[in-house]
C-alpha cells in the first residue's frame, strides 16, 4: 500500500466526478410542495377537454371519474372524438342524460394538419369557461378533488398549470421510471425557470391565452406533441405552476408496445421544433455524462488498483461508487415518495444508466424513419 502522485490524482478525479454527478442529478433539486394549503377554487368554473382516439374501452371505465368531480364552482366535460372505429359513440350515448357532458367529433375531411391538435382546438373553442383542463381518454383522475386542486394552483400571474400523470400499476418499472424521470426534469424547469414541455397528459391553461396566441399556429403540421407544443409556446418565466398535491394526479392506462414506440419516436421529432431546447438538453446531458463518467471511472480505477496493488485507490474507488449510488437513490426516493411512484430503489441507478441508451435507440429509429410519418403534409 503506498500513496503517491498517481494515487492522489486518481482519488481527486473520482471525488470531483462524484460531486459533479450528485449536483447534476435530476432528482437532486426538490420541487417545493404546498400540500397543507389547498384552496377549493370556488367561483371559477372549468371546462375539461378529453381527447378520444378509438378509446371506447377507456371511456367506458374512466369517464365516470371525470363526471363525478366534487367541484362546487361547476364544470363541463367535453369529449372530442378524433376517431370512432370501436364504438366510442355508443359509449357516449349511454351518458346522454348527463347535463354537463358534451361531445364533438373531428371531421373526417380534415387534412393538412394534425388531427389531435385540431381536436384540442375544437375542444377549446367549444369550452364555455376561461379555465380549461386538457387530458386524454386513456387517463382518469385519481381523486374527486382533481379539478379543485388544479385550480388552486392557478393563482395571480399563472396562465398554465402542469399536473402530474403516469402509468397505472402493471406497467414495467423501467417505463414508469423513464417517464417519471423526464416529467420531474420538466417540472423542475417550470418551477425554477421557464417551462420547456410536458411528458404527461394533465394540463390546465386559460382559453384566452390559447385563442389570442392563435392556438397551435406554427406547428399544426406536426402530428403529435400537442402538450409539449402548448407548454413550449405559451410558457414564460413565472406564468406556469406545478400542481404537486396527490389530488391533482391522473393515471394513464398501460400503453401497447406500438403506443410506447410511437410516443418515443414522435418525441424525437417534436423536440426538434421546440424553443429553449439547448438548455433543456444540456441539463440532461450533464446529468447523464457525469453519471456514466463517475460509474466507469470508479470501475476502471478499481481494476487498475487491483492490477497495480494500489489498495488505497481500490478502497476510495469503491467508496466513490457507493456514495454515488447511495446519494442518487436517496434523491430518487424523495422524489418518488412525493409523486407516489412505486419503483424498487435498487433499480434506480441501473435505470438512470439505461436512460441515455433508451433515448439513443429511438434517435436511431427516428433517423432512419420516413420523415413524412411525422407530418400531415404528405406532398
Amino acid at each position: 500500500m503506498f500513496f503517491d502522485g498517481i494515487t492522489i490524482g486518481i482519488c481527486a478525479c473520482l471525488a470531483l466526478l462524484a460531486v459533479i454527478s450528485l449536483l447534476a442529478d435530476t432528482f437532486s433539486k426538490k420541487i417545493p410542495t404546498c400540500e397543507d394549503k389547498i384552496e377549493t377554487g370556488q367561483g371559477r368554473p372549468v371546462s375539461v377537454i378529453v381527447i378520444s382516439d378509438n378509446n371506447a374501452r377507456e371511456l367506458q371505465s374512466g369517464l365516470q371519474a371525470f363526471l363525478s368531480q366534487d367541484y362546487p364552482a361547476g364544470y363541463e366535460v367535453i369529449v372530442v372524438v378524433d376517431k370512432d372505429e370501436d364504438g366510442t359513440g355508443d359509449v357516449l350515448k349511454a351518458y346522454g342524460n348527463v347535463e354537463n357532458l358534451y361531445t364533438t367529433f373531428v371531421p373526417d375531411s380534415s387534412r393538412y394538419m394534425s388531427r389531435r391538435k385540431l381536436a384540442v382546438t375544437l375542444g377549446v373553442k367549444a369550452a364555455k369557461h376561461e379555465l380549461v383542463i386538457l387530458t386524454d381518454a386513456t387517463c382518469r383522475p385519481l381523486s374527486s378533488k382533481w379539478i379543485g386542486t388544479m385550480v388552486s394552483s392557478c393563482t395571480n400571474g399563472v396562465d398554465m398549470v402542469l399536473g402530474y400523470s403516469n402509468y397505472e400499476e402493471g406497467i414495467e418499472h423501467s417505463k414508469m421510471f423513464f417517464r417519471f424521470h423526464r416529467e420531474y426534469a420538466l417540472f423542475r424547469e417550470a418551477v425554477f425557470g421557464t417551462a420547456y414541455g410536458m411528458a404527461g397528459n394533465n394540463l390546465m391553461f386559460k382559453k384566452s391565452m390559447f385563442m389570442s396566441g392563435n392556438g397551435f399556429q406554427g406547428n399544426l403540421k406536426y402530428l403529435r406533441g400537442e402538450y409539449d407544443f402548448l407548454v413550449n409556446k405559451y410558457a414564460s418565466k413565472g406564468n406556469v405552476a406545478v400542481a404537486v398535491n396527490a389530488d391533482a394526479y391522473v393515471v394513464e392506462t398501460v400503453p401497447s408496445k406500438k403506443a410506447w414506440h410511437d410516443r418515443n419516436v414522435f418525441y424525437v421529432e417534436t423536440r426538434k421544433h421546440l424553443r429553449r431546447s439547448f438548455r433543456h438538453r444540456m441539463n440532461f446531458c450533464i446529468d447523464m455524462f457525469s453519471l456514466h463518467a463517475c460509474f466507469l471511472a470508479s470501475l476502471g480505477s478499481m481494476l487498475f488498483a487491483v492490477v497495480s496493488s494500489r489498495w488505497i485507490v481500490l478502497v476510495l474507488s469503491m467508496l466513490a461508487l457507493c456514495v454515488m449510488f447511495f446519494s442518487r437513490i436517496c434523491h430518487a426516493k424523495h422524489a418518488m415518495r412525493v409523486f407516489n411512484v412505486s419503483v424498487p430503489l435498487w433499480k434506480v441507478v441501473p435505470f438512470e444508466l439505461c436512460i441515455v441508451w433508451h433515448d439513443l435507440k429511438y434517435m436511431i429509429i427516428h433517423k432512419f424513419a420516413d420523415k413524412y410519418e411525422f407530418i400531415s403534409h404528405k406532398s
